[in-house]
């Protein structure tokens, strides 16, 4: 059976809330980005190398590395038509979208992208949602040159990172939730732990672990992220309660009232080919 990216415990949704999702993937793009760029060029990442972002969605880390790297040949690649659509219009946007640019249908099970022919896989938050990430690590594999490398950037629900004042409590059994839904779907919220080990079963060498924290005061941006809006089509599917929601959005509106700070934490794990 095909593992896509799309399916398992992603769904992205329709209409309202897909525009709704869209600005969320852009916003955490932009929350994230200086601190993954800096990480990703220590490891060597760098400009004029064939890379390949698997499972792009809708383009908003594609277009930050197409500028970042005007001159590597850039594919993007994701099993989702929809999320593709977006990621066409945002690369053609770009002055640097031309032949170094491609936008590919593909499911990462078995990518339409020929061995030994990238320099650098980057997947960003994809891992998460694969019902059998082994398997996509072991055949990414395939498509990298020898000295290739493998970056996977991900979180871990148990490491998520710490906010002040501490809105823990109200959110619990908001996350709870999420990460049990997330895992009937095939996925799994504490996919950072299990990468290391994943990789090198995978068949990668020198595998390695790079943290990152980013965040500060309440932003839009921010808030895209944190905000118990997030948890409404959980209440709506019966996941989770209204009163758990009522206590989260309590938390938050409490969290803003003082002003609060976050600090999130990010993890980018790799290995190569």
């Amino acid at each position: 059976m095909k593992t896509s990216v799309r399916t398992g415990s992603y769904q992205p949704g329709e209409g309202a809330a897909l525009d709704g999702e869209l600005d969320r993937l852009d916003a955490q793009a932009a929350l994230s980005w200086p601190e993954e760029l800096r990480v990703l060029t220590e490891l060597g990442v760098r400009d004029g190398q064939a890379v390949l972002d698997a499972g792009c969605g809708s383009g908003a880390f594609a277009a930050r590395l197409r500028v970042a790297w005007p001159a590597s040949r850039l594919t993007a690649l994701d099993a989702s038509e929809v999320l593709l659509g977006h990621a066409r219009r945002r690369l053609s946007e770009l002055t640097a979208a031309d032949a170094l640019t491609m936008v590919v249908a593909g499911d990462l099970a078995d990518p339409p992208v020929a061995d030994a022919s990238q320099d650098a896989v980057l997947s960003r938050f994809v891992f998460q949602h694969l019902p059998d990430p082994l398997a996509v690590a072991a055949r990414l594999r395939r498509v990298l040159r020898p000295g290739g490398l493998l970056a996977i950037i991900e979180v871990d629900a148990g490491l998520w990172g710490t906010a002040e004042p501490d809105m823990s409590a109200g959110y619990a059994e908001a996350y709870r939730a999420m990460a049990e839904e997330q895992a009937d779907g095939g996925g799994d919220r504490f996919i950072a732990r299990r990468l290391p080990g994943l990789l090198e079963a995978a068949g990668y060498r020198d595998v390695v672990v790079r943290p990152y924290a980013y965040g500060g005061a309440i932003t839009p941006a921010l808030a895209a992220q944190l905000s118990p809006e997030r948890f409404a089509p959980l209440v709506a599917r019966g996941t989770l309660s209204l009163t758990a929601y009522a206590r989260a959005y309590a938390a938050w509106e409490q969290f803003r009232k003082r002003r609060g700070r976050v600090m999130l934490l990010g993890f980018v794990v790799c290995g190569r080919a």
